[in-house]
């Protein structure tokens, strides 16, 4: 997403900017409020791969920031819904991937990009109208709890989506 490359870019070319945040940290720990409830920084065991370091340094605190950071931001768009005219779009308006039968993606990576709050209730959506859509394509039908099954007809996977001029299974990869 944008939002991750901008932050990987300066962030990873600037590990100041990462670094004073730890400091702000380690002092609010210090704080009184904090104290009070027994706020202790943790320092008995060194970040993996930042040893050769002299502990609690600045050079310490990069090393770290390289080693350890992540993001807060929940993953999505990986397996993007899109049309098969769009190159990176995986997965067409009813979650079916292109150009694997039977294989649908129901969760959050079908998104686009990523929404600006939690991403919770947006999948519990994406999953309900998934199940509606497999239900739809298997019948729809319940007995005594059980899923009545139809066995499928040749001409419905024969029907499922394929990305245009596609010839390999590497042009839908990358």
């Amino acid at each position: 997403s944008c939002h991750l490359a901008h932050m990987l870019c300066c962030y990873s070319n600037h590990p100041q900017v990462l670094v004073e945040g730890v400091k702000i940290a380690l002092a609010m720990a210090q704080t009184q409020a904090f104290t009070r409830l027994g706020s202790k920084f943790w320092d008995e065991i060194p970040m993996p791969g930042c040893e050769d370091t002299n502990l609690w340094s600045d050079e310490y605190w990069t090393c770290m920031s390289r080693q350890y950071t992540t993001t807060i931001y929940h993953h999505a768009g990986i397996a993007k819904m899109g049309p098969p005219t769009d190159p990176q779009s995986v997965v067409n308006h009813q979650l079916k991937v292109y150009g694997v039968p039977r294989l649908r993606v129901i969760d959050a990576s079908i998104m686009p990009t990523i929404v600006s709050g939690n991403t919770n209730a947006p999948v519990i959506m994406i999953a309900e109208k998934g199940a509606d859509m497999i239900k739809a394509d298997w019948g729809g039908g319940y007995e005594d709890s059980r899923v009545r099954r139809r066995r499928r007809s040749s001409d419905q996977v024969g029907s499922w989506p394929c990305k245009l001029n596609m010839t390999r299974r590497s042009d839908y990869w990358m």
